[in-house]
């Protein structure tokens, strides 16, 4: 039955979203020109007396192209870890990064471990969202579907199929682990077919644009009441 289930079970392989992909590189390339342009005109801006300008540029410019310099051996060095495709199969999760090497979150390798909430795969907020953590190898993790490398160089545009597809897979090969109710929630998952649930999906979103509305509204008539108090 389960070896059925794994020749059933097909792979996903990420898609660079191309348009989003350029436009990111040529934004952060753009603002990056910007960035380097104020601060090599920083000193002159401020220090119009040549003799203070002079001492200040001598201080200035050095450590200013020992800081490009570093940022861009650092940059080097995170661009080998880009991860270059995401593939979700019957195994689990896998990461191939520009190095050659590849990262694995193997279904073999989760446990049991009660998170706060007594399950064993659970969400977690950051930066205002949510990430699907796990327990493998005796660490808690959190399975990365942000969808841009530390170098911005890649934008990939089917995280969201490629997270249910990596859900669905430790619902089919560990059934021995409790998923979190929340996880679907968050995430707008199907849990009987592992679609996406667009109907919910767009009732949150219209009740976070109603709630921010009527925000809007009451603090406009708050300072309206202010202003008619005031003058």
């Amino acid at each position: 039955m389960q070896e059925k289930a794994r020749k059933d079970f097909l792979p996903l392989v990420s898609k660079t979203w191309e348009f989003i992909t350029w436009l990111t590189r040529i934004s952060g390339m753009l603002l990056l020109l910007v960035a380097f342009l104020l601060l090599l005109g920083w000193p002159a801006a401020f220090f119009n007396r040549p003799a203070l300008f002079i001492v200040v540029a001598i201080l200035y410019y050095p450590a200013l192209a020992f800081g490009v310099y570093s940022f861009f051996i650092y940059q080097k060095k995170i661009r080998k870890r880009t991860v270059r495709k995401i593939i979700v199969d019957a195994q689990g999760i896998h990461y191939e990064r520009k190095d050659g090497s590849v990262d694995e979150i193997l279904y073999s390798n989760l446990k049991s471990y009660s998170f706060s909430d007594e399950y064993d795969v659970s969400v977690s907020p950051v930066n205002k969202a949510y990430v699907l953590q796990i327990y493998e190898n005796d660490k808690v993790k959190e399975v990365d579907f942000i969808g841009r490398d530390a170098g911005y160089t890649s934008c990939i545009g089917n995280l969201k199929a490629l997270r249910r597809k990596y859900i669905q897979g430790i619902t089919c090969f560990r059934p021995d682990l409790r998923i979190n109710p929340l996880v679907y929630e968050v995430f707008y998952i199907n849990p009987v077919d592992f679609t996406f649930d667009h109907k919910k999906f767009w009732t949150s979103l219209a009740q976070t644009f109603a709630i921010m509305v009527l925000c809007c509204l009451v603090l406009a008539a708050i300072m309206l009441v202010l202003v008619k108090w005031l003058f």
